[in-house]
C-alpha cells in the first residue's frame, strides 16, 4: 500500500470517528429550534394572531363545523380589537382570548355613574356594535358585575352585591331589548368578592369596579 493510499485510508477512518459527535449535536440543535418555536408561539398566546395561526392550520378541513365556529370567533375578536383601537378605548375596554372564552373587561365608570346601574349613553355605541357581531352567532354570553370593597348604601342598593347584580342585568337587558335570545344570556353579580386587584388605593379599587362580558367559545346547543 502506497503512502498516499495509507493517508486516504487514515483520513476516512478518522473522519468517520470525528463525525460521530455531529449526531447528538444535530439532535440538540433540532431540539433547541423546536423549543424556540414553542416560545415564539407562546409569546402570541391569548392573542388574535395566535388564534389566527391555529385557524390557518385547521382550515385544511374548512367544512368541519368546529373550524367554521373557530373562524367566526376569531373574526369576532379581531373586530372587537380593531373597534377598541380605532375609537381609542384601550383605557376603558380590554380584550382577552383563551381557548375557552373571549372576555371583554370594561371599567364601570365607562358604563355607569357612581352608585348607579343605568347604562351611560356613551357606552351604548360600543354595546350596539357588539350586539351586531353577537346576533348572528350562537355562543352563550355571560355578564358579570364587580365592585370594590367600599360599602354602599343608597336608596336603590343596600350592598355592593345588589349593585353589581343590577349592573350585570343592565347589560343583559340591553342585549335582550336588541333581540338576542334570552336563553343565550347569563348574569352574575359578584360584588367585591372577586377583586382584580387590591382595595388599598383608589387606582386598585378602580380596577375592581368593572363589568366583564364573556363570550363562551363553542356553539351552544
Amino acid at each position: 500500500m502506497s503512502v498516499l493510499q495509507k493517508f486516504v485510508q487514515y483520513t476516512e477512518e478518522h473522519m468517520e470517528e470525528t463525525e460521530l459527535w455531529m449526531l447528538p449535536y444535530s439532535t440538540l440543535m433540532l431540539t433547541l429550534v423546536i423549543l424556540f418555536i414553542m416560545f415564539y408561539a407562546f409569546s402570541f398566546n391569548n392573542s388574535v394572531e395566535y388564534e389566527s395561526a391555529l385557524s390557518n392550520l385547521a382550515s385544511t378541513n374548512p367544512d368541519d363545523p368546529r373550524v367554521k365556529q373557530m373562524q367566526m370567533e376569531i373574526s369576532l375578536a379581531k373586530d372587537i380589537r380593531d373597534y377598541i383601537a380605532k375609537n381609542h378605548m384601550e383605557d376603558k375596554i380590554q380584550l382577552n382570548i383563551t381557548p375557552h372564552e373571549i372576555k371583554i373587561k370594561m371599567a364601570s365608570l365607562a358604563l355607569f355613574d357612581s352608585g348607579s346601574a343605568d347604562l351611560k349613553p356613551d357606552i351604548t355605541t360600543f354595546l350596539d356594535y357588539l350586539y351586531t357581531k353577537l346576533k348572528p352567532m350562537s355562543n352563550r354570553i355571560i355578564s358579570e358585575g364587580h365592585t370594590d370593597a367600599v360599602p354602599i348604601h343608597n336608596q336603590r342598593f343596600d350592598s355592593n352585591w345588589e349593585l353589581s347584580s343590577a349592573r350585570a342585568f343592565s347589560v343583559i337587558y340591553f342585549f335582550i331589548n336588541k333581540g338576542i335570545s334570552p336563553d343565550r344570556l347569563v348574569a352574575h353579580g359578584f360584588g367585591e368578592f372577586r377583586p382584580a386587584s387590591s382595595n388599598d388605593t383608589e387606582a386598585d379599587r378602580a380596577k375592581n369596579r368593572r363589568i366583564e362580558i364573556t363570550i363562551v367559545r363553542g356553539a351552544q346547543g
